[in-house]
């Protein structure tokens, strides 16, 4: 008996459809009126200690006064990469003739007339 597949299948079915009753259970389940939800890390109630409210205020302006000097920082920037692209896009100016006529050298000759390339003259 133990050595037919439908057997074992039928049991993998039955598994399975337990596991999902079981599923359906757990994430429909509510929490009673009475119990408190649980939140990870630590719950401070404001009225317990007076200094807590003003390091919590102290702590909101450092954080305000981060966002806005991060803000200026990324305007800055992006000020510089306009600037950046606008130069890149400029067409560049070209020389005049007479200046790109010196540039020009010959390629020295090789053994039988022929022209090396890469040839540095020696």
């Amino acid at each position: 008996m133990l050595r037919d597949p439908m057997v074992w299948l039928f049991g993998l079915a039955l598994g399975l459809v337990l596991a999902g009753v079981l599923g359906v259970a757990l994430s429909v389940r509510r929490v009673r009126p009475g119990k408190p939800l649980e939140v990870a890390g630590t719950v401070i109630a404001l009225g317990s200690e007076p200094g807590v409210v003003s390091e919590l205020h102290a702590e909101v302006t450092r954080l305000e006064a981060d966002r806005d000097a991060i803000r200026a920082e990324r305007d800055e920037l992006r000020t510089v990469l306009k600037r950046l692209a606008a130069l890149l896009n400029r067409p560049r100016p070209q020389p005049p003739a007479d200046r790109t006529a010196g540039l020009v050298t010959s390629i020295p000759a090789g053994r039988n007339g022929e022209q090396r390339a890469g040839d540095g003259g020696g």
